[in-house]
């Protein structure tokens, strides 16, 4: 079998499961008045991608992880990691909302890659009110915490799985709610045209509590393809294809194109949208749209560094803006 034929069939087998989810959850809108299972769960802060460079792509990532991002991404990523690496992300998000984020990686020769890292939301003082009062003069402040550990291995010189345990803990004025959740994740590189497909399923685990009240954890399954569509000496072009399925939402499909020159300075733009959006009559649900971002490497004293920006539209939401900086050593 040719490769065309091999990469028809494999996308013809993405596009299937995508719409089979697709499908499914159909099911439910229609069970839930089109508004599907929005604002069921909890931790939200656990659905904001850390990478510049990822969400530059539209966050279709999921196939392409294969820098720090991937301990976010896909942990099946991190097997190709050869060098020790620091990443330190800040995200700008609406409502004067600031989240930080750190990861390193440690590859270990024989035995695997290993990564740490480090989530912290903060929103600010916000104003207490209470019902048939408004402010009550006081203010409060809420934030979110996360530590992940990760570990990933290549099986094979294709195939390579890896995944995290991840505690999680929110704080909302004095209160605060804890729990433990894991990612996994595969990554299958298929040799041909750097056709690579991923998997990533992230935040499961069992649901948390503030006082009696029960929520869940904002669960998404990924899967996703990249493919190499133009490469010479200087220059080279991949593109990423993902589907996401969301235990809080509706299908999402992302598209993401990476042009780099020289492997020296990259160039990224992204969409991201909700999966037959019309059929929700216009519910007031954020919007993800268009994102783009650019990335330079440097090198300095023998210390690789790597710079990345990306700006990605909200919607009614407005914008979102996100710096990453890496360090391999």
């Amino acid at each position: 079998m040719s490769w065309k034929k091999i990469i028809t069939l494999l996308f013809a087998v993405l596009a299937l499961a995508i719409s089979a989810l697709a499908q499914d959850r159909d099911l439910e809108l229609r069970d839930t008045a089109g508004r599907g299972k929005v604002g069921t769960t909890g931790m939200q802060f656990l659905k904001i991608g850390v990478g510049a460079r990822a969400v530059g792509l539209g966050e279709a990532f999921v196939a392409l992880a294969n820098d720090a991002s991937a301990i976010y991404y896909n942990p099946a990523g991190l097997a190709a990691s050869a060098n020790k690496t620091v990443m330190l992300s800040h995200i700008e998000w609406p409502g004067n909302i600031n989240y930080e984020f750190g990861a390193a990686i440690l590859p270990v020769e024989n035995v695997g890659v290993f990564g740490i890292s480090l989530g912290m939301l903060f929103t600010g003082d916000i104003k207490e009110t209470v019902p048939y009062q408004g402010w009550t003069g006081g203010y409060f402040n809420a934030s979110d915490w996360v530590v992940g550990l990760s570990y990933a291995r290549a099986l094979t010189n294709r195939f390579s799985f890896g995944g995290s345990i991840k505690y999680i803990t929110e704080f909302l004025g004095d209160e605060r709610a804890s729990n433990m959740a894991i990612d996994l994740g595969t990554l299958y590189d298929i040799g041909v045209r750097g056709l690579k497909f991923g998997m990533n399923i992230s935040n499961f685990g069992r649901d948390a509590k503030y006082f009696r009240e029960q929520f869940s954890l904002p669960i998404n399954f990924r899967l996703g393809a990249m493919v190499e569509v133009y490469r010479n000496g200087t220059s080279s072009l991949v593109a990423s294809f993902q589907g996401d399925h969301p235990n809080d939402n509706i299908e999402q499909l992302a598209l993401g194109v990476e042009y780099k020159l020289r492997d020296f300075v990259a160039l990224r733009a992204g969409y991201r949208t909700n999966v037959e959006l019309e059929k929700l009559d216009k519910v007031d649900e954020p919007f993800e749209g268009l994102s783009f971002g650019a990335g330079a490497k440097l090198k300095v004293s023998g210390v690789k560094a790597q710079l990345d920006y990306a700006y990605s539209d909200l919607g009614f939401l407005d914008t979102a803006q996100r710096f990453t900086i890496a360090f391999q050593f």
